[in-house]
């Protein structure tokens, strides 16, 4: 099994936007923050930290923005993570994420940003729901509804490769964690077929080799 939310990493496939809205402030401050977060993902305090204060900034300057709030769940996700050995800190700050993606998602049906912005909140809450311990936080299912509205999305075909990628490698996800093999090796071939070089397509790579052996 990968280390637990390792798997968040291959979220950096987001930094698509940065080239198709280079000229946008919000997305010049989203591509710094999103560097900080993927070193946070690894779960150390000092990072996870400085992931956490880099998102309230940005929530002062963004206020209620979704993909702002999906990424300060997602970090206060990643502080549970790292807490103390004690459990119960553990799953109160966890907890604590999951109650602010929740707002996130709640306020995308309202959104007036590009489409894009909705579908990179979409995709950090469902990584995160799909990686945390569903028999603690009960959020599997909803992490793999979240997935299946991403595949069935009437423009994922208009989605950069690597975005699209980074959703069939949630969707080999959710299927392993459902223990379904044979789907979870479909997605990971698609993962492939979408982006060969990029960080999904080479973890996918390396999972399917790890299969043959």
């Amino acid at each position: 099994m990968r280390p637990f939310f390792g798997i968040i990493l291959l979220i950096s496939s987001v930094f698509y936007m940065s080239s198709l809205l280079a000229d946008d402030m919000f997305e010049k401050d989203m591509a710094a923050y999103r560097e900080v977060y993927l070193k946070a993902a690894g779960g150390k305090p000092r990072a996870v930290r400085k992931a956490i204060s880099g998102i309230r900034k940005l929530e002062k300057k963004y206020k209620n923005h979704p993909v702002i709030l999906a990424y300060r769940g997602g970090a206060l996700s990643l502080r549970g993570i790292s807490a103390s050995n004690n459990g119960l800190d553990r799953m109160r700050e966890t907890e604590e994420g999951l109650i602010v993606i929740d707002r996130a998602l709640r306020k995308l049906p309202k959104h007036q940003g590009h489409y894009l912005e909705t579908v990179e909140a979409q995709l950090v809450a469902a990584f995160v729901f799909i990686n945390i311990p569903n028999s603690m936080f009960h959020r599997l299912q909803e992490g793999n509804r979240l997935v299946e509205k991403l595949l069935a999305h009437q423009r994922f075909s208009e989605m950069p490769a690597g975005l699209q990628s980074a959703i069939y490698f949630a969707a080999a996800t959710s299927a392993e964690k459902y223990i379904k093999p044979a789907e979870f090796k479909r997605y990971l071939e698609l993962t492939v077929s979408a982006d060969p070089d990029g960080k999904n397509g080479l973890e996918a790579k390396s999972l399917l080799q790890g299969m043959q052996d």
